[in-house]
């Protein structure tokens, strides 16, 4: 089974179990934990929940690979978003305690499982990402929501460079919660279900020292449009630079006005969306391309249409934001 559910001394416990695939959501795990979260909120046996990934690894993300081989006549491509992103705004609204376990990797549609519960609890080997620009796609499940929120423009270099960030990192942006060393994860764990306690875990001198990225540099260079991030990166820091002018360039224009329109709109809001965007940007050779380059064949030198980001004209951004007929009705 992908999806496991299990309970134990009031707590419900949901493992993803899908390790060779680090543990990457399908459309039938999400329909199940749907239904399940749905069953435990009306359970009184049932006081807190558990989400943990089988393995060395949370979640990568949503299974887009098998999005892009089942094709674009698949309904797949809409039944999977609009089951997501009801999941992650159903968390959001969840009433009991929802700490999640981030092991190893947490990228994509994993943080949309986790950051709307309570507790997002970081280990030594926790590593963050929102890697969607490079498959074509976009930071979704929530991303126009928490990403612009984070401060000194660091939700947008994540968004835009896919960069990934450490334990330290992500406990300092505030998006991890609580730290627990490897060591003590099985005890972390027995304490919270037996007792609903959540053990509190200093962050070794070795780990706080560390600095992942430069906010200053981030702060100054990821401010404005697309445009104005491109020239700022060209004359400060040609590394950044080069990472973003291999990305798709059609993401980056999506992104980047996703994340300015997300600033003012509540979660809700910017799941649908999100669910309008994704529903265009599926079906875009871009997205096919990406998913082929990085998770099929592996190659990592995807051809993009268009290749640069002053080829595309804005009208055709406007495009994608244009209100269609998909609606997540939450």
């Amino acid at each position: 089974m992908d999806i496991i559910f299990s309970e134990l001394n009031n707590t419900g416990i949901i493992t993803l179990n899908r390790p060779k695939a680090l543990n990457a959501l399908n459309l039938d795990m999400a329909k199940k934990l749907f239904d399940k979260l749905k069953e435990w909120e009306n359970n009184n046996n049932i006081k807190r929940v558990l989400l943990i990934g089988e393995g060395k690894h949370f979640c990568a993300g949503g299974d887009v690979k098998n999005l892009s081989l089942e094709g674009k006549e698949s309904p797949l491509r809409k039944d999977f978003f609009f089951s997501e992103y009801k999941l992650n705004y159903q968390i959001s609204n969840f009433k009991k305690t929802y700490l999640s376990l981030w092991n190893g990797v947490v990228m994509g549609g994993g943080i949309g499982l986790s950051l709307y519960g309570n507790y997002r609890i970081v280990t030594d080997t926790t590593k963050f990402a929102m890697p969607e620009t490079a498959i074509g796609f976009f930071p979704d499940v929530g991303g126009s929501y928490f990403l612009p929120r984070i401060k000194n423009n660091v939700g947008i270099f994540l968004a835009l460079t896919g960069h990934v960030i450490d334990s330290n990192e992500i406990l300092n942006l505030g998006l991890g919660t609580h730290y627990c060393p490897n060591s003590e994860i099985e005890n972390f764990i027995d304490q919270y279900i037996m007792e609903g306690n959540i053990k509190e875990f200093k962050i070794p001198a070795e780990n706080s020292s560390k600095k992942s990225i430069n906010h200053a540099l981030i702060n100054e260079c990821f401010e404005g449009d697309i445009t104005n991030i491109f020239k700022k990166l060209q004359s400060k820091n040609i590394d950044l630079f080069n990472i973003l002018n291999k990305k798709c360039p059609m993401s980056l224009l999506a992104t980047s006005t996703l994340l300015n329109k997300g600033k003012s709109k509540d979660l809700k809001q910017c799941l649908e969306m999100e669910f309008n965007l994704s529903q265009k940007m599926v079906y875009r050779d871009d997205f096919d391309e990406g998913i082929d380059a990085v998770l099929i064949s592996k190659h990592h030198n995807p051809n993009w249409n268009p290749s640069s980001i002053i080829d595309i004209e804005l009208k055709d951004v406007d495009k994608l934001f244009e209100l269609n007929s998909n609606t997540l009705n939450l």
